[in-house]
């Protein structure tokens, strides 16, 4: 029971901070910005940069992509939460 307790406080110890450092702008996009490559590609979210956030309330903020030169398709939009660092939605228009 000693060595559980022990490898238990040694693990919770070296529990890495997967947290975002930066303002709440950077969260945001940072956040949104991995969601989308993970569902749409990483090509296809680089074509839409620079992204556009703005905040909606205390910890939510809106960030969506930049409307693409050919014309063709849309943009991704999240909303992501700053405060807990998740994303609440996301959605990519066409």
């Amino acid at each position: 029971m000693r060595h559980f307790l022990l490898l238990f406080i040694l693990l919770s110890c070296c529990k890495k901070n997967k947290e975002i450092i930066g303002s709440d702008k950077e969260i945001a996009v940072t956040l949104a910005e991995r969601t989308w490559k993970d569902a749409y590609g990483k090509f296809e979210i680089n074509e839409q940069k620079p992204f556009i956030a703005k905040k909606k309330n205390d910890s939510v903020w809106s960030v969506r992509g930049t409307f693409n030169k050919t014309g063709i398709g849309g943009v991704a939009y999240a909303e992501v939460n700053v405060k807990t660092q998740k994303v609440i939605k996301y959605t990519h228009g066409e």
